[in-house]
């Protein structure tokens, strides 16, 4: 029903159009506008989280990743320019280093993904509220442009998340990497006897997951203007959540990034749609952890080949 195919996008085209009828101001270009800005950062996240979830694997620390750049971003450069450029450079480098490290574990040490991922997201939370357990800094204005203008009538962040969703398309669909990447997530043992570095192709995933939570991450700071220390708190459920919608079951071995984008916009019109009928943040949590099960449990009940044949 959620997951495979094209389900996902006929999904979305019927909430967009059940929402343009029903909820007032759903439709208005501004709006929407703005589910596309909003939905940007956490699109960005799910499509590192894509590469992880295909590999057979899982990276819960990319919300606290998220939200360790967006105070550095904001405390580092705290408004200047001039300082953006090394900032940004710094912070990619800090993503890669994470990264690799899970990668590094798990190879090394057999380290189960989601056991130190999670132990990661304490450790980047630790991290960020030892360094400041308030506000922070100011992100320089052409964060803010960025994540919040527009370039001839459309959002520049959701241009932002279409050229990389572009560049993760290509890379998934047309590289060795992208090829070996399914076939780990498949099947490890056998990719490794068919020749492939499962090892190379897990360090490369994970270093994609944190580059995704950099890149949201400078999106947030720019978005809110301010390095707050909360700012990437459910990240990772979300991104897991938009993964899982996509098309790419937790196992591994399938999924796209454009099912992945898609579910993500689904996702940021059900917040916006709950936002302007005034529903509670505590339902819109319980309303995405129902649809992640439903998800989860579409993907169980569907037949796999073997079972079709």
């Amino acid at each position: 029903m959620f997951a495979g195919g094209n389900a996902v996008f006929a999904l979305l085209l019927a909430v967009v159009a059940t929402s343009a009828a029903f909820v007032p101001g759903f439709a208005a270009p501004g709006n929407l506008g703005n589910v596309v800005t909003q939905s940007a950062a956490l699109g960005l996240v799910a499509i590192g989280q894509t590469f992880v979830i295909i590999g057979g694997l899982i990276d819960l620390s990319a919300g606290q990743l998220l939200g360790l750049t967006v105070v550095l971003t904001c405390a580092l450069s705290d408004g200047n320019s001039s300082l953006l450029p090394p900032v940004i450079a710094a912070m990619l480098a800090m993503g890669a280093a994470v990264g690799l490290l899970h990668g590094w574990l798990v190879n090394r040490w057999r380290v189960e993904p989601l056991i130190l991922t999670f132990g990661t997201l304490s450790i980047l939370q630790g991290i960020i509220f030892a360094y400041t357990d308030r506000s922070v800094g100011r992100a320089p204005p052409e964060l803010g442009w960025i994540a919040n203008d527009r370039l001839l009538g459309l959002p520049i962040a959701g241009l932002a998340l279409l050229v990389a969703a572009i560049f993760a398309h290509l890379l998934l669909t047309r590289t060795r990497f992208g090829l070996r990447l399914f076939a780990t997530g498949g099947d490890p043992e056998s990719a490794r006897r068919a020749g492939v570095d499962v090892p190379r192709v897990r360090l490369l995933a994970f270093a994609l997951s944190a580059t995704g939570a950099i890149l949201g991450g400078l999106l947030i700071a720019g978005r809110l203007g301010t390095g707050y220390p909360n700012a990437g708190s459910g990240f990772e459920l979300d991104a897991i959540v938009a993964v899982v919608l996509g098309g790419a079951p937790l196992a591994g071995g399938r999924g796209s990034i454009s099912g992945t984008v898609a579910a993500a916009l689904l996702l940021g019109v059900i917040s916006n749609v709950l936002n302007l009928l005034e529903v509670s943040s505590f339902v819109q949590t319980l309303v995405k952890g129902l649809i992640v099960v439903a998800a989860i449990l579409s993907m169980r009940l569907r037949p796999t080949a073997a079972e079709r044949a």
